[in-house]
């Protein structure tokens, strides 16, 4: 933020176009996925909604495709105040913010529509806000990074097919047990890793959704695709609580409804294209293969009891699944 001293980004700053016009505050963010993605494109959305609330006053810089860090860099810069503010995968921001664990639990929300649903609830969000404040962080977002599904280099048709096979998951604890749950041999690696370990046989495979599966390219090196369904990701959006308390009410305002309007509008556009994304892979040479998820389904069931270990997580639960 241009009131605040930064990371040492002289060299990547001259390279990033400014806006037009002389802001009083640039909001640097910066994200792993790339750039034109959907979780970068819902943030150019913020940035034009921020500039029009604030006359100008306030924008953004983006810096996509892990050119900051990596993910738990990200958190980490974002946590000393080095960084104004970073999108990371839930799986890794609920290492920090321990009760968002409940939105990394296995085939909880069946659909993006019903996710967003449950964001938009006040009560929820409310909740939200709260558990990232409790944390040192102040919520400002949250995006979609789609439906996670399994690609692999040989088709995956039933639960059986994924049993001991090397699949790359997040850095997460509920990540892990749930693949081991499948039966594979779940693998933690930096998202920036997953081509290359494709590529040489680290792993035999990866959850991820079909945006980044599309984006990255990985189906050159895992040309199978397994429509499971097995987690709906959401990408947080989050700021020092210091550092947005130090901010004009004002520009407070701005930031928050920026934010949320943004995620409003990005959650559906990627509910939008998840079945373009699906064509246009068959069209690349892509295998799409339809397992039945009940038996993934059944084996994630200890889970549940198992992760939601403090009231906090049992109530942001209670809430986000009741009718």
């Amino acid at each position: 933020m241009k009131h605040i001293p930064a990371l040492g980004l002289a060299a990547l700053l001259c390279t990033t176009a400014m806006p037009a016009f002389a802001a009083d505050y640039v909001f640097k963010i910066a994200h792993t996925n790339a750039a034109d993605e959907v979780q970068d494109k819902g943030l150019q959305l913020m940035r034009d909604l921020l500039e029009k609330k604030t006359d100008g006053r306030a924008t953004i810089e983006i810096f996509p495709n892990g050119v900051l860090g990596d993910e738990a860099q990200l958190v980490e810069s974002t946590m000393l105040g080095t960084l104004d503010m970073a999108m990371t995968a839930n799986s890794t921001i609920s290492n920090y913010i321990t009760d968002y664990r409940v939105f990394d639990l296995p085939f909880l929300f069946t659909s993006i529509e019903a996710l967003s649903d449950k964001l938009e609830d006040e009560e929820v969000y409310a909740a939200m806000e709260t558990s990232a404040e409790t944390a040192g962080f102040e919520l400002i977002g949250v995006f979609s990074s789609g439906i996670r599904h399994i690609m692999t280099k040989e088709p995956v048709a039933s639960i059986e097919d994924i049993r001991n096979l090397k699949i790359r998951t997040m850095q997460n604890p509920i990540h892990v047990d749930a693949f081991r749950s499948f039966g594979a041999n779940p693998t933690p690696l930096a998202y920036s890793e997953l081509y290359g370990a494709l590529q040489s046989g680290v792993v035999d495979g990866a959850e991820g959704a079909a945006t980044n599966y599309t984006g990255q390219k990985l189906y050159e090196v895992a040309p199978d695709f397994a429509i499971l369904g097995w987690l709906n990701m959401t990408a947080v959006l989050f700021m020092n609580e210091g550092m947005f308390a130090g901010l004009p009410e004002d520009i407070q305002v701005a930031l928050k409804e920026s934010g949320e309007e943004a995620a409003v509008w990005q959650r559906q556009y990627v509910d939008d294209q998840e079945k373009p994304l699906l064509d246009a892979l068959v069209e690349n040479g892509v295998t799409i293969s339809h397992p039945d998820p009940a038996p993934f389904r059944e084996a994630v069931i200890p889970l549940y009891n198992e992760m939601l270990e403090t009231d906090s997580q049992k109530a942001l639960f209670a809430l986000a699944t009741e009718d």
